[in-house]
């Protein structure tokens, strides 16, 4: 669990460095933070749809792994482990309203301590596991838990736009 942090941190910290909008519309336009200032963003609705994404791709990483590859143990563990941590980094993108250089990098960064993490730690990886098959697994769990609550944000942001 402690070295799974490192693959999670950078991107998250990154959230830091986005903004809605620029400051010089916010000092035009005040009220656009109103909702900000009341707390709606952060409330217990906000929290439970967090939840239900998060146990949403959980299942499908899981099951989908299950129910679709039969492989050994350690290779399942593979698959789910790098397709928790794409997901993560298009989880985050996904979530920012302006990429900057800095999100870019922190992701970037992420995905290569995985990658050497993958090369120097062999005794958790089953390295000899990872072809191209093993990619298409992972890209194809990824797009089954991320790619319909991806769709689903962008419609619905499309028929009901915030105000920011």
């Amino acid at each position: 669990m402690g070295y799974s942090t490192i693959y999670t941190s950078m991107p998250v910290f990154s959230l830091i460095l986005d903004h809605d909008i620029n400051e010089q519309a916010c000092m035009k336009y005040p009220p656009l933070y109103k909702t900000l200032q009341k707390g709606r963003t952060l409330s217990a609705r906000t929290f439970l749809i967090w939840v239900w994404k998060s146990v949403y791709q959980g299942c499908v990483i899981m099951l989908g792994a299950i129910l679709c590859f039969n492989e050994p143990m350690a290779n399942m563990v593979t698959i789910t482990f790098s397709t928790l941590i794409v997901i993560e980094l298009l989880n985050v993108y996904s979530s920012v309203n302006h990429l900057k250089k800095g999100m870019i990098l922190s992701q970037l960064f992420t995905f290569f301590i995985y990658v050497l993490s993958i090369a120097l730690m062999r005794s958790y990886f089953d390295v000899s596991y990872i072809t191209w098959t093993f990619c298409v697994r992972v890209l194809l769990l990824t797009a089954a838990s991320w790619l319909p609550l991806h769709m689903f944000e962008c419609i619905f942001a499309r028929l009901d736009p915030s105000e920011f």
